[in-house]
């Protein structure tokens, strides 16, 4: 089991590549980099689901300090969203820590 863009955008849109800026497009792609395990997602699905951590988590619009190494809050949040459904917890890393299942379904 992997994590899986569909949480993030309509069924069928996965791959998408969205319509991003040259700049965003970058930000996207240093993303997939840090993050193998939603490497096979469209630019679509990691923009929407990355800028949601930003706003739903973060209180921010785009975290562009999170584009320059990996942080595991980001696949923890993809992780919550997926299993348990929408976040409403704010700047909580310890209630998002414990949804480290992708831990195992990138195994």
């Amino acid at each position: 089991m992997r994590l899986d863009a569909a949480t993030f955008v309509q069924p069928g849109y996965e791959a998408a590549p969205g319509d991003w800026s040259d700049t965003d497009r970058r930000a996207i792609a240093s993303l997939r980099g840090f993050y193998p395990e939603i490497a096979h997602w469209g630019d679509l699905a990691i923009g929407v689901a990355f800028g949601e951590l930003s706003q739903e988590v973060l209180d921010v619009s785009w975290a562009d300090w999170m584009l320059d190494q990996r942080d595991e809050i980001f696949l923890n949040y993809c992780c919550w969203r997926q299993t348990r459904g929408q976040w409403d917890g704010g700047l909580d890393a310890e209630a998002l820590a414990q949804a480290n299942e992708w831990k195992k379904m990138a195994e």
